[in-house]
């Protein structure tokens, strides 16, 4: 029994001084994000989408969303939209605005999915993008899949 609960001791001092040594990083994303079609939300987006000719979101059949990954006040907007292209859910992309004024993607291409979230962080510390489970990293200005 002394050999047991000494195992465990050492089980347990181990444990503790690995996650001293090692940060933890969270594996779990934030809440999906919540999309609305119609209502001040959806109304600026689609301005700004109009305004600064983002394909995506002049679609007359997309809903909008907001999240934020940084640390600043700032939101990005999300759009979403049906498209033949996606066997389940809809084009997603995510919109930010450049130093310079008007709003760009964060993706090269709208991804398909049903759910998009912020989170985890990255080993870097930067925040990820999750769509239905599926981490993306921003990479040279761009967010491309992560592992």
């Amino acid at each position: 029994m002394g050999h047991t609960t000494r195992s465990t001791t050492k089980a347990s001092v181990v444990a503790a001084l690995l996650s001293s040594i090692i940060p933890c990083i969270a594996v779990a994303a934030g809440p999906p994000v919540k999309f609305s079609c119609s209502g001040p939300v959806a109304d600026a987006a689609r301005k700004i989408a109009k305004n600064d000719n983002l394909k995506l979101g002049m679609d007359p059949k997309a809903c909008f969303g907001e999240m934020k990954l940084t640390e600043s006040d700032r939101k990005q907007i999300v759009v979403s939209a049906p498209s033949p292209q996606c066997k389940k859910g809809n084009l997603l992309d995510v919109y930010d605005r450049s130093r310079a004024g008007p709003y760009y993607s964060l993706f090269k291409e709208p991804v398909c999915g049903t759910n998009i979230s912020v989170g985890p962080r990255s080993p870097y510390g930067d925040n990820l993008i999750t769509i239905d489970g599926r981490q993306y990293l921003d990479k040279a200005g761009s967010f491309v899949p992560y592992k």
